[in-house]
């Protein structure tokens, strides 16, 4: 990437605010050889009657697969295509939260050159689910950039943040997701020294027979399944039985992002040699002085320490969406859907962390034929009891009194 006048690499600038401006409210729609799909004859006449005119983007039924072993989520909308067939649905569901990789540019890639990325926050909204094997056409828009003060940036961050909406191949609209991201110098974050008193939890085999059950417990008893949830059964006050995660390890984190390969920088070999060549300082070094991409800051310790002054690895934050989406799932079952979630990030979980995830219903109520339940959520890791995440979500449930249900598949017709 060539610096422009004023331009520093790996620092905040004015120079380099005032160029990532000029693509704001710019629609991007080409996500690069790594995420093209390929499309039949039919697809593409469907596509060429609207913009934007080719379809970006699919999560095939393997693809689902993987991300739902990835974030351990064993959800059979996600897995069976039987059951799925037999469900309201009528077909295989991606999960939710990959809404977000349907982006074609984010705070991690765009502007401030050699400048780390770390999120902020998200908000989806979901007009309908993304189905397994479904083409998808999305397009992505800078909706604002501003450089702020931040005392772990070591003086100055910037803030970018994009929207993204995603439609089928027929033009009806999916959803959208918002993303908001901090952009900072890794020299002057690592002398900073914010995180140096943080010390990573060393696990008893006891501590860790505890976190198994409690697995046991929760994430694998608490699934409702195919047993519908009523609007009219749910209490203003409920707390959602909570599950956990973790403790995070450097194999957790690899099996959730080798699903879908970490934003197309998660190659080896003679193709990273060509990224490389193509980026030259995009990689930073391994401590075998050998590149690696960005993204690998969150697989070693070693990496953290050296290049962000940071206690250790830490997860991305992608995960923590999976793991929401998961939590309400298991609660609202088979019938229900997410309309909304909102996420703030207010803290790492390090490498070594387990994770709990909560959710309280805050208020009800009826927009349309929709009968809206609305959520506070957040995060607590442990052992340190830190609340890491914040945010709400909205779910919406069948009615018994209205008779109503949240989606029926289409009938096909007979031919």
């Amino acid at each position: 990437m060539p610096l422009h006048e004023g331009e520093i690499w790996g620092e905040i600038t004015q120079a380099s605010l005032d160029r990532l401006l000029e693509r704001k409210g710019v629609s991007r729609e080409e996500r690069g050889t790594m995420f093209r799909i390929n499309l039949s004859e039919e697809e593409l006449a469907r596509a060429d009657a609207w913009r934007p005119k080719n379809a970006n983007f699919q999560i095939t039924k393997e693809t689902g697969g993987r991300i739902a072993r990835g974030i351990a989520d064993l959800n059979p909308l996600y897995l069976d295509e039987g059951y799925a067939k037999r469900s309201n649905w009528g077909r295989l569901l991606a999960p939710p939260a990959t809404l977000c990789w349907t982006e074609t540019v984010n705070g991690a890639t765009d502007g401030f050159p050699g400048c780390h990325t770390i999120w902020r926050g998200v908000e989806y909204e979901w007009e309908r689910p993304m189905f397994a094997g479904e083409p998808i056409a999305s397009r992505s828009y800078l909706t604002d950039a501003q450089i702020i003060d931040s005392e772990f940036a070591g003086g100055s961050a910037a803030v970018q943040r994009y929207e993204t909406e995603a439609y089928n191949l027929d033009g009806d609209y999916i959803g959208a997701y918002r993303t908001s991201w901090h952009r900072f110098s890794r020299n002057k974050a690592r002398k900073s020294g914010k995180y140096a008193g943080i010390e990573r939890h060393q696990w008893t085999d006891d501590e860790l027979a505890a976190v198994w059950e409690e697995y046991r417990t929760h994430n694998l008893a608490n699934r409702r399944g195919a047993e519908p949830l009523y609007y009219e059964d749910v209490e203003v006050g409920f707390e959602v039985p909570h599950i956990i995660k973790g403790p995070i390890t450097l194999t957790s984190k690899i099996a959730f992002e080798m699903a879908f390969g970490a934003g197309g920088w998660f190659v080896g070999h003679e193709l990273a040699m060509q990224l490389w060549e193509a980026a030259p300082r995009l990689p930073i070094r391994n401590e075998e002085n050998v590149p690696e991409p960005p993204v690998a800051i969150h697989w070693t310790n070693e990496r953290c320490q050296t290049y962000l002054g940071m206690p250790g690895a830490y997860e991305a934050g992608f995960e923590r969406l999976n793991w929401f989406t998961q939590l309400l799932m298991s609660w609202y079952g088979d019938h229900g859907m997410l309309r909304k979630l909102g996420l703030a990030f207010r803290g790492f979980h390090w490498q070594g962390d387990a994770v709990r995830l909560f959710a309280t219903v805050t208020a009800k109520r009826v927009e349309g034929d929709r009968h809206l339940v609305d959520l506070v959520i957040h995060t607590e890791s442990h052992p340190r009891g830190e609340r890491t995440s914040e945010g709400t979500a909205t779910v919406e449930l069948p009615s018994r009194e209205a008779g109503n249900v949240v989606w029926t598949a289409p009938v096909k017709e007979a031919k």
